[in-house]
């Protein structure tokens, strides 16, 4: 209906009036593409995996939703998470994250050229006398597109 509308308006005004309306594009643009990636199950990595920590706190998860163009390194989205993850982890008194597990689905949106990415990364907050390995497990699996990333946008959620 409101279709039916706009272009009734449309027509009136340049028949009647001589005036060009033109429609923008839509504000929900259409995904044409979506690719799903995973870290797989909760690993450890395994420079932590044979060490008991001294502490174990809480399973705690992150979201990041990044905005891209031109490309999308999965890899390095993923690393961002994670950073973000341990800082938080960081505050709540841990130094290691055991059980690490990422989620990142990636959309492309045929209008713009962009790419919308959501990655979640979870883990278990622990205190342990061996440093982090400051890495995101399972990296290598992590999907994206070819292609030179710029990132447009960034909405982390905790």
């Amino acid at each position: 209906m409101v279709r039916v509308c706009n272009r009734a308006l449309t027509d009136f005004c340049h028949n009647h009036l001589g005036i060009q309306i033109h429609h923008g594009p839509q504000s929900h643009a259409l995904e044409t593409e979506r690719v799903e990636s995973s870290s797989g199950p909760a690993r450890t990595h395994p420079c932590l995996a044979d060490l008991k920590p001294t502490i174990v706190g809480p399973r705690v998860e992150h979201k990041d939703e990044f905005t891209c163009k031109g490309g999308v390194d999965a890899g390095r989205l993923v690393n961002l998470a994670r950073k973000g993850l341990y800082s938080t982890a960081k505050e709540m008194g841990g130094n290691v994250l055991l059980e690490e597990k990422s989620v990142h689905p990636l959309s492309l949106y045929q209008r713009r050229d962009q790419f919308k990415v959501t990655i979640h990364y979870s883990a278990t907050v622990a205190r342990s006398c061996w440093p982090d390995a400051q890495r995101p497990v399972e990296i290598e699996a992590a999907k994206g597109i070819k292609g030179l990333m710029t990132v447009i946008d960034r909405h982390p959620e905790f």
